[in-house]
């Protein structure tokens, strides 16, 4: 507030953020209130798993972005975010491309992972 008592455009904008962080807590609550409940509705047998799954993983997405946008500041500052985000996607990629050899080399399809491998020296 300024000496005169009238709110400032400071004042005013702080107000809507404070606002928005209240909302997006009570949204997150309830979603997750959802997720709990179509949890208990697959064990009551009121739905199946599929449905169920189908939809935690709907609530898990929605509430990953409104934590991004509001808590993370990504709605507000996404011009700063993206040139940190970007750099990140494309290390990301070349990880993959890097390391991808030495995945596909390793893997050996005749194998069981859960048996102990076969000895090849002929001893018995």
């Amino acid at each position: 507030m300024t000496e005169t008592g009238h709110p400032t455009t400071h004042d005013a904008a702080h107000d809507l953020r404070v606002k928005a962080y209240f909302t997006v807590f009570i949204a997150l609550s309830i979603f997750t209130l959802v997720s709990f409940i179509a949890n208990e509705a697959v064990r009551q047998g009121w739905i199946d798993l599929y449905t169920s799954v189908t939809i935690i993983i709907a609530v898990a997405v929605i509430k990953a972005i409104l934590v991004g946008l509001i808590f993370m500041h990504l709605n507000f500052d996404w011009g700063k975010v993206y040139f940190i985000i970007v750099p990140i996607f494309i290390l990301g990629v070349m990880m993959m491309m890097v390391l991808m050899p030495d995945t596909v080399i390793a893997w050996q399809p005749s194998q069981n992972p859960l048996e102990p491998p076969v000895s090849t020296t002929g001893t018995r």
